[in-house]
């Protein structure tokens, strides 16, 4: 059973860390569109070394940055893909460039599973600490000023310039304001529900044990 389990952790590491290469890589061949600093490469190739190496904080922190704005992004995602039309813009790229046609869109389509896949990694290995939130807003400060400062406008990775989501029109500073509260607020929540969820998890698992 624990060779098994070990095999899981394996595959899984890997394949995370191969797509997350091949999301730099596609990133760096077309920087007109994307680039390699968006939280979602980011956090695949981390989410990745975490599960191979068994570190359950590692996941955790990065499944704090994304777990969040991958629900908005999939709500819009299967709202095009059921009406054919926008619902806040998110995902028209994924549209708009054509499925097939863009190795990108075969790597963006982790959105959808990567967080519940990972979160069944974390209930596995477990919680170690409940304070994982602090990293969490550390990692998206750090690569907020990196974006910020060494990407365009045009591109506005990470949504830092302004929203990507078309209901929300704020002008700076006000919008980067709102950027940093909106994400603390994601992050802590996500943090919180995930602790309280793995003590429950855990609670029924002992129960039943």
């Amino acid at each position: 059973m624990a060779k098994k389990r070990d095999l899981i952790f394996w595959l899984f590491g890997v394949f995370f860390i191969i797509l997350g290469i091949l999301a730099f890589i596609n990133a760096f061949l077309h920087l007109e569109s994307a680039i390699p600093l968006w939280f979602c490469y980011i956090a695949i190739f981390l989410i990745g070394i975490g599960i191979l190496t068994k570190n359950s904080d590692l996941v955790m922190i990065q499944v704090n940055i994304i777990a969040i704005p991958l629900i908005f992004w999939n709500i819009d995602f299967f709202y095009h893909l059921a009406t054919g039309s926008a619902l806040w813009g998110i995902t028209d790229y994924f549209f708009i460039i054509g499925f097939i046609n863009s190795l990108g869109n075969y790597i963006t389509l982790q959105h959808i599973y990567i967080v519940p896949v990972t979160i069944a990694f974390i209930y596995f290995l477990g919680i170690s600490r409940k304070d994982l939130w602090k990293i969490s807003f550390l990692e998206i400060t750090i690569i907020f000023f990196i974006s910020f400062f060494f990407s365009s406008s045009q591109m506005n990775v990470n949504c830092v310039f302004e929203s990507c989501i078309n209901f929300i029109s704020l002008e700076s500073p006000y919008y980067q304001i709102f950027w940093f509260f909106s994400v603390f607020l994601m992050v802590f929540l996500t943090n919180s529900l995930l602790v309280s969820l793995m003590k429950k998890a855990n609670k029924l698992k002992n129960t039943n044990a």
